[in-house]
């Protein structure tokens, strides 16, 4: 089974599990680290995350409405921020790291 390493807000790593075509979003709203307000419609920033350089490589840049968003909280990282409920999980992501945004 594939996996994402995942460093929480407390500076704590963990390795979850996913299957591929899950949202990253819903991989981590079942582990309780993100709030995925809007059900992953995009219209929140509560699923904020910071990939690593690799992993932002194998994402893909954030679209502009995600910049937006995440932009207005102050919080927006070019090269690393992204929505996770726009992060649609493959095989090619499999080891990727992140760090969870901060709770807004």
């Amino acid at each position: 089974m594939a996996m994402v390493r995942v460093t929480d807000r407390d500076g704590s790593e963990h390795e979850i599990a996913y299957d591929d075509g899950e949202k990253l979003m819903e991989v981590l709203k079942a582990q309780d680290m993100v709030r995925g307000e809007c059900g992953g419609m995009q219209i929140c920033s509560t699923c904020h995350v910071l990939l690593s350089p690799e992993a932002y490589g194998i994402a893909g840049p954030a679209t502009e409405d995600e910049v937006d968003l995440v932009d207005g909280t102050g919080e927006y990282r070019d090269g690393s921020s992204r929505l996770s409920c726009q992060i649609i999980l493959s095989d090619a992501h499999d080891g990727i790291a992140l760090t969870l945004g901060p709770d807004i």
